[in-house]
């Protein structure tokens, strides 16, 4: 009896990760309300599936506000921009599509569209960069971009991932619990998976150009020996 319910049971562990991406999108969906809080909510859904999905994670709410809060003023700033960025595109390409079609040159209407796909390509990154990444603004869109169109397919997908909930539920408000439950975290989770081994990547390039050794390297223990030389 005690096995079943030990926490290295897979099913009692399996659940437990439910019911941590349940309380994740609870939490992100109400943070996102008040519009101003919602940059600071995402990032910290996006920070708390990555820990979730390298086995480091000390405590959903411990780990969610502390993201939210590190990164409040940061994350404010880029989803505002990211609004801008969003909407003036989508907008224009609104009104070209639907009203004056007939006398606007198609390059325009191409133009405006490879906008809007920008737009969406960053919004998909930008906030799982800001969640693990520290840097100014200016660098966080940057990486953003190289990483979305480094890999096109799989940010598409990962677009789709985070639009299609949304998308079905308002045609189907039935599903309006089940999206109130998962479907923003449980789609930023399956993006983890999707986009973690690039992240490994650029974790390891930021450690080699900052000099620190990689876990369980000989470097690692040179720098140790050098640690503990200069202590004695």
């Amino acid at each position: 009896m005690a096995k079943l319910f030990s926490p290295e049971n897979p099913i009692i562990n399996f659940l437990g990760r439910i019911t941590d991406i349940m309380i994740l999108n609870v939490l992100t969906l109400l943070l996102c309300v008040p519009v101003i809080t919602a940059g600071a909510a995402i990032t910290a859904n996006f920070y708390c599936c990555l820990k979730i999905r390298r086995d480091e994670d000390s405590g959903i709410l411990k780990m969610y506000f502390r993201s939210f809060k590190e990164n409040f003023r940061q994350s404010t700033v880029l989803f505002f921009i990211i609004v801008i960025i969003m909407l003036i595109p989508s907008y224009l390409l609104y009104v070209v599509q639907s009203m004056y079609v007939d006398t606007v040159p198609t390059y325009i209407r191409i133009m405006l569209s490879a906008a809007v796909l920008l737009a969406a390509f960053l919004t998909v990154m930008i906030f799982p960069v800001q969640s693990r990444f520290s840097n100014t603004i200016g660098n966080t869109i940057k990486s953003s971009i190289l990483l979305a169109f480094s890999n096109p397919f799989r940010t598409l997908l990962i677009l789709l991932l985070m639009v299609a909930p949304a998308y079905i539920t308002y045609n189907f408000l039935v599903l309006l619990p089940a999206y109130i439950l998962f479907g923003v975290s449980l789609p930023a989770f399956i993006a983890v998976l999707l986009y973690n081994k690039a992240f490994l990547k650029m974790e390891k390039a930021a450690n080699e150009a900052m000099g620190i050794p990689e876990p369980g390297s000989e470097d690692e223990h040179i720098f140790e020996d050098r640690d503990d030389s200069n202590s004695r």
